[in-house]
């Protein structure tokens, strides 16, 4: 029976929040290539905008995050 390899940085980290392939895709358009490390820091920062606009709706009363509350 065979050792599974020991967890990457990137393995380490929990799914991303965005599609990888799309951000690939806006990237290579402007000819320009993408490193996994940036894909995960866009990830965070993703969810951290998203956690803001949750707690400002929250504040404002509102169920329903809008696009004000970014």
């Amino acid at each position: 029976m065979s050792e599974a390899a020991p967890p990457s940085d990137a393995a380490e980290r929990r799914e991303l929040t965005i599609v990888q392939s799309r951000v690939h895709e806006l990237i290579r358009a402007r000819e320009k290539r993408v490193s996994d490390k940036f894909l995960l820091a866009l990830s965070e920062h993703v969810e951290q905008v998203i956690e803001k606009a949750i707690a400002r709706a929250q504040a404002n009363g509102r169920s329903t995050v809008r696009p004000e509350d970014l």
